[in-house]
């Protein structure tokens, strides 16, 4: 067995164990009714478009040593930049949802389920839409690339969520900021500083949260990108196969990070899922 093949069995695997955590972490949120608020909605969204993105991928690498129709190509290319945004498009979702409850907190449309589904639902749509081009595409072969292909891809891929993300973000800082600075000054007695006080703790827990999704999403961007740049490079000039091999493995490993990250920063599912193995091994 040569190295290549070592290495496929290893990426393989390391799609499987995200597979593995990403259905753990989607079934602990859907089946255990406390789990089900609104920031853990997001998270199994999350979750869903990484398993999708993982079954794709696992397939994709198989499947481009097949000749296909013309039509499967099509689809094929077109599942293509699904994979490559929904995640990224994922973590648009859960910004721009922390965005309006933040910044029009007095809007009660934004604290309700309805909201969260429009979110995620103008998401999924945003991402089906985004990729027609795919479809209107001629492919000589599956694996055929063009330059504007490779550079849309990166573009909602990488640097459309990113913007996006970074304006909403920044926004919210400045928001937050400008709050801080209303409140304290009308700290009169004792009551209100009770509420301040109340008012400064959640928005130190929003903070922590945008601060950790951010950090979530850079590492993606940072694992994502170098796949997507050769992905688009390659068609214009040759680039080493090991060169390609290595982007895709960071990729794979950004994924599986991600995942292991996301479910360490959620403390109540965490404790909730060590202490039932804690209880089955007393058992």
């Amino acid at each position: 067995m040569d190295v290549y093949s070592i290495l496929e069995i290893v990426r393989n695997i390391v799609y499987s164990g995200v597979l593995l955590i990403a259905l753990v972490y989607s079934c602990l949120i859907l089946l255990i009714s406390r789990f089900r608020h609104q920031n853990n909605m997001f998270i199994l969204n999350l979750c869903v478009n990484t398993m999708t993105t993982c079954i794709y991928f696992i397939i994709y690498f198989y499947a481009i040593y097949y000749d296909m129709p013309q039509s499967m190509c099509i689809l094929f290319n077109y599942a293509f930049n699904i994979a490559s945004i929904q995640i990224p498009f994922a973590f648009v979702a859960f910004t721009v949802h922390r965005f309006c409850v933040i910044v029009y907190h007095t809007k009660a449309l934004f604290k309700t389920k309805q909201w969260v589904v429009i979110c995620i639902l103008t998401q999924w749509i945003a991402q089906f839409v985004i990729s027609l081009p795919f479809v209107f595409e001629y492919y000589d072969d599956c694996t055929s690339n063009t330059v504007w292909m490779g550079f849309y891809t990166l573009i909602t891929a990488v640097i459309l969520p990113s913007s996006i993300n970074m304006i909403l973000n920044i926004y919210i800082f400045i928001h937050v900021r400008k709050s801080s600075l209303r409140v304290h000054p009308r700290r009169l007695n004792t009551i209100t500083n009770g509420i301040n006080h109340q008012q400064s703790r959640i928005s130190r827990r929003d903070i922590s949260l945008l601060k950790q999704m951010i950090f979530t999403f850079t590492m993606f961007i940072i694992g994502w990108t170098p796949a997507l740049v050769i992905n688009t490079v390659d068609v214009m000039i040759f680039v080493n196969f090991d060169v390609q091999m290595a982007s895709v493995y960071l990729s794979v490993i950004c994924l599986l990070a991600v995942i292991i990250n996301l479910f360490i920063y959620n403390h109540e599912i965490r404790r909730y899922l060590f202490d039932s193995i804690r209880r089955c091994f007393h058992c």
